[in-house]
């Protein structure tokens, strides 16, 4: 009749907009990622015998056991979907705990059996309480599209029996759904309590201050007091403690109604009956009251914050996809080591792989990725460094040659090794013996700075290798043990390079011009000084030109006598000055020669020996098999990786599907095509069509050849949903997977099409 056909009509229009939706949360649920992903949920929140149990059972029609205390020990996750036409009432159960066992029911008196069992064997038989979630999966003729979840009741005191620490474990609990800011909180309160002192509604108001999330649902309104019925008025009307979302009021089923077997549908006819002849409520809006309505809201609210949070889940989803997928190329093998000929072909692989790369960090040549995205590598740059502070600490040695208390002392050294020399005359002997005990103080900073590269090299030699060989602790241990015999050895030369090149500084010589002209650079700044000196002390109220001219002529001659004269000040003045051009010039080449030792002998033998050394394990048949066993730790964190990104494209699919049909306006149907790449690619125009990779022509292709994607049978107005398997998430996401293609390649495509596409 036209009454069915309007429920039909209803039901469809149900399964058309709202299914969908509710699946999809319940997809991106069941992969685990509600640990990585918050997603739009339900949460049946209140005091313990608030009546959470009885507002579960009105939906679903499952009778879920009731009675005092704490009687929901452990979530329950109630996935319910409105049976088709013909179709019977099934229920399937299982745990978080152990997803792979699951309990078929096919009547709701045994569900509840199954409940109270699942909840025995997660919390123990003696009132325990577990995180752990009882999951059901409902399909009946009378329950509505709709998850929900039923969280234990607040815990005020521990009972007889139980731990006490419940009361923390279950704040616990409640407090982090609370938390996740897609949940939406289902706060039920019981009628005959004072709602001043309902505990669930102040934790909403912290967890949800805007109350965006937050609906009330009022329960026993038979044990309302007498004259008590204004105040629980007010509530229902939204002006005591209200909530955006408001209040909807339920008469569910008592103890004595399920005693005497009255039916889910005999209790919501009696429900809206009590409602319709109650004193008080009868004026009120039907619409503020009954299951159904409690239903239709909670429905509605759901899929709306489902819609509203889709972009933002698909863009953390997507994240995480790009971070998993980093860290599994990170912990990718580089291929098959289960045979003596696999695992030495393996060996030439990977330490060809590492030569070229050890060879571009000492060579400073930075192209390849893992050297780009890991500043630890670089090398000749961290070498830079090393250099840089080594000089710096040769530089710090360097005598204070200008001060005058150095040149005092410099006098009084020259007195004590004065031998045969006539007066005016300076001592070689003593320039030789001065500058001899300035170079020794460069023995130190030289010596630091070999060991300080060899470290450096070391390091970056084990890090490569760790990189390059993450799989295998004993080829990784092997490297290294390779490379810190080469580097001892590299350094035990260099110190040995070092000494015999202070050796040979210690003895002056040079043909550099330099040393001239430094020496007589010195000499005209101090005079230069000596004439700005004399000028300065010339008194200001001479009256002739020729009076300044005697006082400054004066004060020059004193100069002169004091550092030309014959005497020990004079000679040392001017063994200062030869003694400083020496020592930089002696410096700046000690530090350049070092610098170019440690260069060749510790980073250059580095390169030059390893392969060799890495090369002769290669017919070493019980090492190779040592090498080539795998890290079980870095086994297992890739299967969890690769677990991870499973789920996290399965996600990601699922969101781009709903997400493309709503954007389509049309059902599209799913269209698989080959295309052989050309060496200019694809051929086609791509544009950004609100995120997504959408075909908007076709390119010309070079020389008039045919083009791959129009002779693949692509279409205008196609959206690329998948390239060889893989998810394309976004726009910039799906270039980047189309630029990694291989030219002269075949790729797999899956493209979304509308159906009104001819």
């Amino acid at each position: 009749d036209q009454g069915d056909m309007e429920k039909s009509a209803l039901v469809e229009g149900i399964a058309r907009d709202v299914r969908p939706w509710l699946e999809l949360a319940e997809d991106l649920t069941e992969l685990s990622l509600d640990k990585h992903l918050s997603v739009p949920q339900i949460c049946v929140m209140g005091d313990q015998s608030s009546g959470k149990s009885s507002v579960l059972e009105a939906l679903s029609g499952v009778p879920f056991p009731r009675g005092a205390g704490l009687v929901t020990r452990c979530p329950t996750r109630l996935i319910m979907r409105k049976a088709a036409r013909g179709e019977p009432w099934a229920a399937v159960a299982s745990t978080t705990k152990n997803p792979s066992t699951q309990l078929k029911v096919h009547t709701p008196a045994e569900l509840t059996s199954v409940i109270e069992k699942l909840t025995d064997s997660l919390t123990g038989a003696g009132g325990g309480f577990s995180t752990e979630s009882i999951v059901i999966k409902l399909v009946s003729d009378t329950a509505p599209d709709l998850t929900v979840i039923d969280l234990p009741g607040i815990v005020r005191t521990a009972t007889k029996g139980q731990n006490a620490g419940v009361i923390d474990e279950v704040n616990g609990l409640i407090n982090h759904y609370l938390g996740q800011e897609r949940t939406i909180i289902l706060a039920v309160i019981p009628c005959n309590q004072d709602i001043a002192t309902v505990d669930i509604l102040e934790r909403a108001s912290v967890a949800d201050p805007n109350g965006i999330r937050t609906i009330g649902v009022l329960t026993k309104p038979d044990l309302i007091g007498p004259g008590s019925e204004d105040e629980v008025l007010a509530v229902l009307h939204n002006v005591r403690k209200p909530l955006k979302l408001g209040y909807i009021m339920c008469k569910n089923r008592t103890q004595k109604e399920l005693n005497d077997g009255t039916t889910p549908a005999q209790a919501r006819v009696a429900e809206m009956a009590f409602f319709a002849n109650h004193p008080v409520f009868q004026s009120v809006d039907s619409s503020n009251f009954g299951m159904a309505n409690l239903t239709a809201s909670l429905t509605k609210l759901l899929v709306k914050r489902i819609q509203q949070e889709l972009v933002p889940m698909k863009h953390e989803v997507e994240s995480a996809l790009q971070t998993v997928r980093a860290e599994l190329k990170t912990l990718e093998s580089y291929g098959a080591a289960n045979t003596p000929a696999e695992r030495q072909k393996l060996l030439v692989t990977l330490t060809q792989e590492y030569m070229r790369l050890l060879s571009d960090c000492v060579r400073g040549e930075y192209r390849d990725r893992l050297i780009v995205t890991n500043p630890d590598l670089r090398l000749y740059t961290r070498a830079l460094n090393v250099f840089t502070e080594f000089q710096a600490r040769i530089q710090a040695t360097a005598p204070p040659f200008r001060d005058p208390a150095f040149v005092s002392g410099l006098a009084r050294q020259m007195e004590q090794l004065r031998g045969r020399e006539l007066p005016g005359f300076m001592s070689a002997q003593s320039f030789y013996m001065f500058i001899q005990e300035y170079i020794d103080k460069w023995k130190a900073p030289a010596r630091m700075a070999v060991s300080q590269l060899r470290v450096l090299a070391l390091e970056v030699a084990t890090k490569l290798v760790e990189a390059i060989a993450l799989s295998y602790p004993a080829l990784r241990n092997a490297y290294r043990g390779v490379a810190a015999r080469i580097l001892e050895g590299a350094e035990a030369g260099c110190v040995e390079a070092v000494d015999k090149f202070l050796t040979r500084e210690k003895d002056p010589f040079t043909v550099n011009d330099f040393l001239q002209a430094h020496i007589n650079k010195l000499r005209h700044d101090r005079f230069q000084k000596a004439v700005a000196s004399a000028f300065a002390k010339t008194k200001a109220s001479h009256e002739s030109w020729s009076a300044a001219k005697e006082e400054v002529s004066a004060g020059l001659k004193t100069w002169y006598r004091n550092t030309h004269g014959v005497n020990s000040s004079a000679n040392a003045e001017d063994m200062s000055a030869i003694l400083e051009a020496y020592w930089h010039l002696a410096a700046k080449r000690f530090t350049d020669n070092i610098c170019m030792i440690l260069d060749e002998q510790v980073m250059g033998a580095l390169v030059s020996n390893m392969q060799e050394q890495c090369y002769l394990f290669v017919h070493d048949k019980d090492k190779l098999a040592k090498f080539f066993e795998e890290d079980s730790d870095l086994v297992q964190r890739r299967a969890e990786a690769q677990l991870k990104k499973d789920r996290l494209s399965k996600a990601n699919v699922a969101m781009a599907n709903i997400q493309v049909e709503k954007q389509l306006g049309s059902p599209s149907q799913r269209i698989r095509v080959t295309i052989s790449m050309g060496t200019k690619g694809v051929g086609l125009q791509l544009s950004d069509e609100g995120g997504k990779l959408s075909v908007r022509g076709f390119r010309d292709m070079h020389d008039e050849a045919p083009n791959p994607g129009l002779d693949a049978g692509v279409q205008v107005g196609d959206v690329i949903d998948q390239v060889n398997g893989e998810q394309v998430g976004s726009f910039h996401g799906g270039i980047s997977l189309l630029k990694g293609l291989s030219p002269d390649a075949m790729a797999t495509f899956t493209l979304l099409r509308t159906n009104s596409k001819k």
